[in-house]
């Protein structure tokens, strides 16, 4: 239960960390372009969360130390995600807490702008911007399945582990590519037209719908495997 309980933290670590990274590519606030590089690296700590779960996983998984089902605590952190992710949404001073947590990493290379808040009332979701909520919430569930993709292929067919691994890299391939090619030129866009706050709320509640996406899919793994 301890480790199960750990790898979920992270895996919420990490969807936090991607959504507190929306809220800084869509500031609005003096040095924007710093604050966008800033995104950046807060975007990679969140991959490297994912990479860390991964890695936990599969040392437990490969060693018979993990007894709880993959799809279990995914399912888990998909539906703790979906709360979490919306507190931050809704929540200045949980935001405000992400800021402090990450302070020691982000102050020694932006100093001027590390300290700033970024957290905005992103007010309700707007059909206007349902287009980019849906491409936000169809590419962050296929990156949070690509994880669980080469531990589902992999229970089944243990012979396959390693062409499992690369399908599940595949999958993250294609999402990312998704979001280079399609989502990021939406926002941008909405961003230089002056649509902050549309943007930003587009792409956060797609990031919530992911994650209960994610849960359906997870739930129907357990039920159906």
């Amino acid at each position: 239960m301890i480790l199960v309980a750990i790898l979920v933290s992270v895996l919420i670590f990490g969807f936090v960390m991607d959504a507190y990274a929306v809220f800084l590519r869509v500031a609005g606030v003096e040095g924007l372009g710093e604050v966008l590089a800033m995104s950046n690296l807060v975007q990679y700590i969140a991959r490297i969360s994912n990479v860390l779960v991964i890695f936990i996983l599969s040392f437990a998984f490969e060693t018979g130390r993990l007894s709880t089902p993959v799809s279990l605590i995914f399912l888990l952190a998909s539906l703790i995600g979906v709360a979490t992710v919306y507190s931050l949404i809704k929540s200045k001073k949980f935001c405000n807490a992400v800021r402090l947590v990450l302070m020691p990493i982000l102050y020694p290379s932006f100093r001027h702008v590390s300290k700033v808040d970024v957290w905005r009332d992103t007010g309700h979701f707007k059909l206007a911007s349902l287009k980019l909520a849906t491409y936000s919430a169809i590419t962050n569930m296929l990156i949070v399945i690509a994880m669980f993709i080469p531990f589902g292929i992999a229970s089944l067919y243990p012979e396959m582990r390693m062409t499992s691994v690369y399908v599940g890299q595949l999958m993250n391939f294609f999402a990312t590519l998704l979001v280079f090619a399609i989502q990021d030129p939406i926002s941008m866009r909405m961003v230089d037209a002056g649509s902050l706050k549309e943007a930003g709320t587009a792409l956060l509640y797609g990031r919530v719908l992911s994650y209960a996406l994610s849960a359906l899919f997870f739930g129907a793994l357990l039920v159906t495997i």
